[in-house]
């Protein structure tokens, strides 16, 4: 990166936009930046390390505190950067946050924020926008982030010569920061780690494997001797447990056969019982059954009763159909007598209605139209009223407006009359005015005579033309409201005459109407008074909807009588044949004929509890038979003490099972309780591998080896070296070969030192000394040697990275004249074609060996840039 202007605006000591071009300075390669104490050298180098990345060089200044005090308030604070890298230009624009003076109101003043900004131009024209995405931008584009630009760049005041006098602690947090080793720290961290971590594995997987074996039970005394007190030897445990496991698998073999051997006895015993035991059974189902067949045997004449009983209910179904018929006809002629009494009873009922009615059914057309005309003459006094009440408010209306009209008349007289009078004092002052002019012996301006008998004179209170056309806007004003007015009191007149003429014509209409209800029948009118529209027409209707009625009923008199006939004919026949099918049934009369009827769900349950009888007797029969022959020649035997040496021999089972399942329980643990701690020996002994490859690694990078140091230290003082062998390349050159640092790597005692102590080669006495002992001017040629140094391992080990510009601040003060020659000879060997170098510096002697300079001029007004 290679800066090629530099534009600073309202910025620190600067009051408006100063501009540093690069162009000019970088010719010599190197070039001065001069001036008074704070003027704004410095600055110079903020702006640039603030476009490029939004932060300044130094570390006290922060970036929202850049707002000139020099500045007006509408100036604004941004700094600019043109620079040109690998080929190719860049403008970058920034402002930071700050608070400005916005405009001021009601004369107080106020404050607003201007936000921060940024904007990145790139070769092709197009535009990044926005703080983060710029400095993103911009670290792709140099590959260098901000600590590492002002690492390799920017050599701030006060901060270039911290690595020659730092602690070993100091060098190590700069250098941290510088190399990014913190890596190594926390790979050494990350070893210590693991390292602890498989330790507390392995001393987990030792608990686990104590808490197995302290969980077998056993109460073998080998066992319990391996494992009296504590520090178990688990390979002499798992054979024990292999050995127990075999024993007890034996002895759990050893108890099933036993177990085995009581079984078979107990089932030929249970076998012995169980024939006993079907013997008595059979013998009490032979007694049962002949006691069932007993009972039986008792319900024989009540079983040939119900035979006889369904017997007739059979005979009842056959002529069922009979008696059905008969007794529906007989229903269906009791129902068409109760028609006919019902259709009676309604002619009788509905003569009263026809004679209720009829008077409003015959007069129903004239009734009707004397409620229209009724109606017709309510709605007309109805629309009187209305309109006699519509014309009183159209004459109030009507003196309103004529009532306005005659206000606004004499407003109008009045200003008519300020205007001629007005008009009248102007005319008559004008003549005043011109009298004025008028001199003896000379010409009247108006007539032209020389003679003036009787002059005017100029009367006071006189109005202006201004005056003159608001009287006269006035007076038009007042006049356009009256012709308003007149027009508005003339509609309203028309208004009233045309609804009088209205009421007129509705009196004539109801004067018409009251005379038709006159010629209407008195007798007529109170009936119509008496009822109502919807009376008379709900009356009509139902005298209309009787009288039809009536002719239906007659007609379903006269069918119902034919019907009835037919059906009383049928039903003496079919009586007739009822009373033959209960002779030829054998029923003495109705009464028995209904006592014998069961309906078919009755006769079928009945026919079937017959069935079952007479089948259950006949199984029974052949039951007994059946079980008297099998049981004959066998006696019934006592169960009670084969069931006492039954239950001894199960007692005895149940023994022999319990311990074969105890030695199984037992063998399974050992089993068990072997294979986990094989399963956890196994993996133990893997950690534990483990443990010792990460437990060396993570001694050697945490300094417990040979040299004594930590991984990071290691990794710093190859870098460190790197550093002082760049160094010593110019401190030689500053120093006419007198001094060259190195690194302290033993103390005298023999005790190692941390890797990152300086010392110095003294050449004229041949012995290494402090740092600490160098002179002012010494130190500073140290620092700078150093810096330089550190700036080029940097570039190195950041791919290669040319940075084309290097600023240093301040810090040439302390040098005498041959050490300012040895300096700046060794900053021009620096410096190549396409790379500068800035200096700021106040120093006069150095002023005079740099001949392109930029000079900061301070003044009580804000500083300015000379260049």
């Amino acid at each position: 990166m290679k800066p090629i202007t530099l534009t600073l605006c309202g910025w620190g000591p600067f009051r408006d936009s100063q501009t540093v071009d690069f162009t000019k300075l970088s010719e010599n390669g190197i070039f001065l930046i001069t001036g008074q104490t704070g003027a704004g050298k410095t600055t110079v180098f903020d702006g640039i390390t603030y476009a490029l990345y939004g932060n300044m060089s130094g570390e006290i200044r922060e970036k929202n505190s850049v707002r000139s005090d020099f500045a007006e308030d509408d100036t604004p604070t941004f700094a600019e950067l043109v620079m040109q890298h690998n080929g190719e230009v860049y403008r970058i624009y920034r402002n930071p946050e700050y608070m400005r003076p916005k405009k001021r109101k009601n004369g107080k003043a106020a404050m607003t924020k201007e936000r921060e900004k940024a904007v990145l131009t790139l070769p092709d024209g197009t535009a990044v926008e926005g703080s983060s995405e710029v400095t993103r931008k911009i670290q792709e584009i140099l590959r260098l982030d901000y600590r590492q630009f002002k690492q390799i760049s920017m050599i701030a005041q006060g901060e270039f010569a911290r690595l020659l006098t730092a602690s070993p602690n100091e060098k190590t947090r700069i250098f941290r920061e510088i190399f990014d080793t913190a890596l190594y720290d926390r790979f050494a961290a990350r070893l210590r780690e693991d390292a602890n971590n498989l330790y507390k594995e392995v001393m987990e997987y030792r608990h686990r494997m104590d808490e197995d074996v302290r969980q077998f039970s056993t109460e073998d005394e080998i066992w319990k001797e391996l494992t009296e007190g504590g520090g178990y030897s688990y390979e002499l445990l798992m054979e024990r447990l292999g050995q127990l496991e075999k024993q007890y698998r034996e002895a759990e073999k050893a108890a099933g056969k036993q177990a085995e051997k009581v079984d078979g006895e107990l089932v030929e015993l249970e076998k012995q019982m169980e024939q006993a035991e079907s013997v008595r059974k059979s013998f009490a189902r032979l007694q049962e059954t002949r006691e069932k067949l007993k009972r039986l045997k008792e319900k024989a004449e009540e079983m040939k009763q119900e035979e006889e009983r369904l017997k007739r209910a059979e005979h009842a179904a056959e002529i069922r159909a009979e008696y059905q018929l008969v007794n529906s006809l007989e229903k269906q002629v009791a129902a068409l007598s109760r028609q006919q009494q019902a259709e009676q009873e309604a002619i009788v009922r509905d003569e009263a209605g026809l004679a209720s009615c009829r008077e409003f059914y015959e007069n129903r057309e004239r009734l009707l139209v004397f409620y229209d005309i009724m109606q017709a003459q309510a709605e007309q006094k109805a629309r009187q009223e209305a309109g006699e009440k519509r014309k009183k408010q159209l004459e109030d209306k009507l003196l309103r407006q004529q009532s306005d009209y005659l206000a606004q008349e004499k407003e109008a007289g009045e200003k008519q009359q300020a205007l001629t009078e007005a008009q009248n004092r102007y005319r008559r002052a004008v003549i005043g005015l011109a009298a004025r002019l008028v001199e003896e012996g000379k010409p009247c301006p108006v007539c032209g005579s020389l003679e003036h008998p009787k002059v005017a004179h100029a009367e006071e209170d006189v109005p202006d033309e201004e005056q003159l056309n608001r009287l006269q806007e006035a007076y038009e004003e007042s006049s356009a409201r009256l012709t308003l007015l007149h027009g508005l009191a003339a509609a309203a007149r028309a208004e009233l005459e045309a609804q009088e003429e209205q009421n007129r014509q509705l009196a004539e209409e109801e004067k018409r109407l009251h005379s038709e209800i006159e010629a209407f029948p008195e007798t007529l009118a109170d009936f119509a008074g008496q009822h109502s529209r919807a009376q008379v027409q709900e009356q009509a209707e139902r005298y209309a909807g009787l009288v039809t009625a009536q002719t239906v009923r007659r007609q379903n008199l006269e069918r119902l009588a034919a019907d009835k006939a037919a059906l009383e004919k049928e039903c003496r026949e079919a009586r007739g044949k009822w009373q033959a099918a209960l002779e030829n049934g054998g029923f003495s009369g109705e009464e028995a004929y209904l006592e014998a009827v069961l309906e078919e769900e009755a006769r079928r349950r009945l026919s079937e509890s017959i069935s079952r009888y007479r089948m259950e007797a006949a199984s029974l029969t052949e039951l007994c038979a059946h079980m008297e022959e099998e049981l004959k020649g066998k006696e019934e035997t006592d169960t009670a003490p084969l069931a006492l040496k039954r239950d001894e021999l199960r007692e005895e089972k149940r023994k022999g099972e319990r311990l074969r399942t105890d030695y199984s329980i037992a063998a399974s643990d050992a089993a068990r309780t072997l294979r986990l701690l094989k399963a956890k020996k196994d993996d133990m002994e893997k950690r534990e591998k483990a443990y010792g490859i990460i437990r060396d690694l993570d001694n050697m990078a945490s300094g417990n080896n040979a040299r004594k140091l930590v991984f990071e230290q290691y990794v710093l003082s190859g870098y460190f070296e790197d550093i002082l062998e760049a160094a010593n390349l110019r401190l030689r050159r500053m120093t006419g070969g007198r001094y060259e640092l190195s690194r302290v790597e033993e103390a005298g005692d023999g005790r190692s030192k941390d890797s990152l102590e300086i010392r110095v080669m003294d050449y004229y006495t041949g012995k290494y000394r402090s740092v600490k002992t160098l002179s002012g001017g010494e130190s500073f040629k140290a620092s700078l040697s150093l810096a330089l140094g550190m700036s080029d391992v940097i570039q190195a080990e950041s791919g290669g990275i040319r940075v084309e510009a290097l600023f240093i601040d301040e810090g040439f003060g302390a040098l005498d004249s041959e050490s300012l020659d040895q300096a700046c000879s060794a900053l021009m060997g620096l410096v190549e074609s396409d790379r500068m170098i800035g200096i700021i510096s106040h120093v006069p002697e150095l002023q005079e060996r740099i001949s392109s300079q930029i000079f900061i001029e301070k003044k009580n007004t804000g500083s300015r840039i000379h260049s």
